[in-house]
């Protein structure tokens, strides 16, 4: 397949097919793989780009108007690489729906919750830079992203967080390379990570938990009557 890296800025009143034929010109769509375009606030029916360009491996929709993956986000199976840098998204709703995406940058947007990238299995490389990620636990999420190798985080609340390098180390030891640095490699392999074992783990804790209170009451209880009993035979 020929893969083509084309832009548009229009801003005219325009549906898909307009913008498309715009961009691509006379193009077989089938075969495009790679395209760029800028979709502005008026653009209709952005959710059938992947209906028109079926073999999508790479797409810049970089300074487009894009409140949600929803918009555009649907028959995008072949999708690998998706920038959406400056699209005043506001979250990654929706994002499931790209389930073969490998690398995601997302930088300069409204972002602010990082959990549903938990639902992309072979993403490798993300990019949320100066988005709006506070909550420093929500990173455990990106551990189901058992690919993920490099995450970019700067400019985000979260990195005022003390020892936040640190901390997002701990979080996720598989790393090389965070904020655009390589970091150091942690010996200790995490096991596999999955919504059962998150589950059951919390409840055994909780069981063990109760059955050292239980087995403590009881000692007490014991030596008590042993003391009762000893303090009547004297």
């Amino acid at each position: 397949m020929e893969s083509y890296l084309d832009e548009v800025n229009n801003n005219r009143n325009m549906g898909i097919t307009t913008l498309l034929e715009d961009t691509v010109k006379n193009r077989n769509l089938d075969q495009i793989t790679s395209l760029k375009l800028q979709a502005p606030m008026s653009v209709n029916r952005l959710c059938m780009l992947g209906t028109y360009v079926p073999n999508l491996v790479e797409l810049d929709l970089t300074d487009s108007f894009l409140p949600s993956f929803r918009d555009f986000a649907f028959k995008l199976d072949n999708l690998k690489v998706l920038k959406v840098a400056s699209c005043h998204l506001k979250s990654l709703d929706g994002v499931w729906n790209i389930p073969n995406l490998e690398e995601l940058f997302a930088p300069d947007n409204d972002i602010n919750d990082i959990m549903l990238c938990s639902t992309l299995v072979k993403l490798i490389t993300l990019d949320l830079s100066r988005n709006k990620i506070m909550d420093l636990t929500r990173l455990h999420f990106l551990n189901f992203c058992e690919q993920l190798q490099s995450l970019s985080l700067s400019g985000c609340p979260v990195a005022k967080v003390e020892n936040f390098e640190k901390n997002v180390r701990n979080i996720l030891p598989n790393l090389n390379h965070f904020n655009g640095n390589q970091t150091l490699e942690i010996e200790q392999v995490k096991p596999k990570l999955t919504i059962e074992s998150i589950v059951c783990g919390n409840i055994t804790a909780a069981l063990r938990s109760r059955k050292t209170i239980y087995s403590a009451n009881k000692d007490v209880q014991i030596g008590d009557r042993n003391k009762v009993l000893n303090d009547e035979k004297k």
